[in-house]
């Protein structure tokens, strides 16, 4: 296979006047071909593993510009590098069958160091310069975080670029009546997904003026506006957050209120959707309640049934022993003071029989006082 020898630049050129300095990392890499993910725009980049003094990073960069790290035709010596405004990471190694590893130094970028002093970053240590060039933290960035009103620090810098919580950002949430969200909250944001389009989209649907907690609760629980406009559908229009939120949590789906629907329940309150929920009262269970002849039954009475065991199973049981058309109330008492099979052959063999169903529920409670009777 023929032997490959690249040599290759990455990213934005510095300035060429840039004072360098010594290298102040060095260490081992690897990249395996199979190691990328696609962004949005379907450019697809590639993960390159960093190892040094201990530590393990990972850096990612476009695959167009390093072509030959998932070509697996590709077999011999590589040396290309990766420049950051913070510094400059320099590759040498091997590709075989695409995958890579070799050495690899980073040199910090003096003039990036000197700049930063004059943005407000004096006595960067050589850590902090390392993480960004990681993170590709830029003096740009910091610039545009200056104009828009904050004064982040470097932690704060590092954690924006990581989770995309950019200058940018901030500008098109305060767009959206937001103001000037603090930086964990400009984090937080993007962690759970809050972004201009959901926070427009909700404020279209009627629920204006959201504060940044009651919008990270909705994606944290996937009240997405698809979510809203499904229920609303069903005849949840303007319902309260509170009770979507509770929906989610508890699975009250489009879905399930249709099912309920169509066995006869329409126009159930959330109050009773949720409690359904968390109880476990299924259609399953209303269908083999009805094939029992037990038809219509309240909301509260199958939560009731559900809460004390009433299944459709254990009717069958009471109907198998003798004791059929019991009503709701009654079995419910049944399952409270343990009424079942074994207590009703118990109480045939001490002769007891034709017992009513309250005379089963005070067997049950005052037992030894039966077997003296």
């Amino acid at each position: 296979m023929k032997h490959l020898i690249l040599a290759m630049c990455l990213g934005a050129a510095m300035n060429g006047g840039g004072q360098q300095t010594k290298p102040t990392v060095e260490g081992t890499w690897r990249a395996d071909s199979d190691n990328y993910w696609t962004r949005s725009n379907n450019e697809r980049w590639l993960s390159i593993q960093l190892q040094h003094d201990g530590s393990n990073n990972g850096i990612g960069i476009p695959e167009r510009d390093v072509p030959a790290l998932t070509d697996r035709r590709a077999d011999g010596p590589i040396h290309f590098t990766l420049r950051r405004d913070a510094g400059t990471f320099d590759f040498t190694g091997r590709l075989t069958d695409g995958r890579g590893r070799g050495d690899f130094t980073f040199t910090p970028d003096g003039d990036f160091v000197s700049s930063m002093g004059r943005l407000g970053y004096p006595r960067l240590t050589n850590d902090e310069v390392w993480r960004f060039a990681m993170h590709d933290v830029t003096r740009q960035y910091v610039t545009d975080f200056k104009s828009a009103g904050y004064a982040p620090d470097t932690n704060d810098l590092i954690k924006t670029r990581i989770h995309g919580a950019t200058p940018a950002f901030a500008q098109e949430v305060k767009a959206q009546g937001l103001g000037k969200p603090e930086i964990d909250e400009l984090v937080k944001m993007r962690i759970h997904g809050v972004t201009p389009e959901f926070i427009k989209t909700m404020r279209d649907l009627g629920y204006k003026d959201l504060p940044i907690d009651k919008l990270v609760e909705l994606r944290i629980h996937g009240v997405s506006p698809e979510f809203v406009r499904g229920m609303a559908a069903l005849g949840f229009k303007d319902q309260s957050l509170s009770d979507l939120v509770k929906f989610r949590i508890h699975g009250v789906t489009p879905d399930f209120i249709k099912a309920f629907g169509d066995l006869g329940y329409k126009n159930l309150d959330a109050d009773d959707l949720v409690k359904m929920r968390i109880h476990g009262v299924s259609t399953q269970m209303v269908k083999d309640l009805n094939d029992l002849g037990y038809k219509d039954l309240a909301i509260d009475d199958l939560v009731r049934m559900r809460i004390h065991g009433v299944t459709p199973a254990y009717i069958k049981q009471m109907r198998d022993a003798g004791y059929s058309g019991i009503k709701i109330d009654k079995l419910v008492q049944f399952r409270i003071h343990g009424v079942n099979e074994e207590l009703i052959r118990n109480a045939k063999a001490h002769n007891f029989t034709n017992l009513s169903a309250d005379d089963l529920i005070d067997l049950a409670i005052h037992g030894r006082r039966w077997l003296k009777s």
